[in-house]
């Protein structure tokens, strides 16, 4: 069948009405959402800051002191300031595929649904990897635990603790783990019992609510030695600047007789608290 010919609407008047890259553009981007595990976990509140430029400059305080009220004396004022953060946007990644531009339309259809969910998951890969690497350089770059070790009830309770213990609000907590965790979580009857659990499991990485924490599953973690490093945070342990959403472009080249199609983010991750969150080991091997 030649390029320009056959079932109508022709491929080519598909590319001509902007078609392809509409459909292909927003099936990207509903895969991306769909399994978003690490990024969609952390602060997003400074995107809206960015408006040019590859910085954000973010304000931290520190908790004000309480005096005692003496009559006839002022309180003692409180400086609440200290070194903010800053998160550079200065990851840009992409990726292409390209398809000959003799394919069916039935086929190119078929092939843009499939590549849609290659190129989103890659584009989230890279975000939440990135995010995964300042695991480990929470609460210090202090990892609980040792190499390899099963996550046990003992284990959880001691990094609540550890939060508890640092006045980390105790809304917006989670712990992001891998499959070899899944595991050791399912042995554990305060996460599988009906009489422990009063949420049902949920999609996009989410596998259940321990102590009011949800569980999330994800293979994009950190290596260690023997497993990888997992964590227990609060959102606003780490940050996430999406400057430019992931998008989709779509490249006509008919000296080569191709189309070629890439997914493309702009983005930024740093830490915010340090103190509102701590990695550990998890038990893969």
């Amino acid at each position: 069948m030649a390029y320009n010919t056959g079932t109508d609407p022709t491929l080519a008047e598909l590319i001509s009405r902007y078609w392809v890259p509409k459909v292909y553009s927003k099936q990207v981007i509903e895969h991306t959402k769909s399994r978003l595990v690490v990024a969609e976990s952390v602060n997003h509140d400074y995107e809206r800051e960015l408006k040019v430029g590859d910085q954000v400059y973010i304000p931290c305080t520190t908790e004000p002191s309480t005096s005692d009220v003496t009559p006839g004396t002022q309180i003692t004022a409180s400086d609440v300031t200290t070194t903010g953060k800053s998160i550079s946007v200065t990851n840009w990644k992409g990726v292409l595929t390209e398809l000959s531009e003799m394919a069916k339309i039935e086929d190119h259809v078929g092939y843009l649904s499939k590549t849609a969910v290659s190129q989103s998951y890659a584009i989230l890969k890279a975000v939440d990897t990135a995010l995964g690497a300042l695991f480990s350089t929470l609460a210090g770059s202090s990892v609980y635990g040792a190499d390899g070790q099963e996550l046990t009830d003992d284990i959880i309770l001691t990094l609540m603790q550890y939060l508890d213990e640092g006045d980390v609000p105790e809304d917006d907590r989670c712990i992001i783990t891998d499959p070899s965790n899944k595991v050791d979580l399912l042995k554990i009857d305060k996460f599988v019992r009906n009489d422990y659990v009063r949420q049902p499991v949920v999609p996009r990485g989410q596998f259940g609510l321990i102590y009011n924490m949800q569980v999330k599953i994800t293979n994009n973690l950190t290596a260690a030695t023997t497993g990888n490093y997992g964590v227990m945070m609060h959102r606003d342990a780490l940050a996430a600047v999406v400057q430019k959403t992931p998008y989709s472009q779509m490249i006509v080249e008919p000296k080569y007789h191709r189309i070629l199609f890439q997914t493309k983010v702009i983005y930024g991750v740093g830490e915010l608290r340090d103190t509102f969150g701590r990695a550990f080991y998890t038990h893969k091997s």
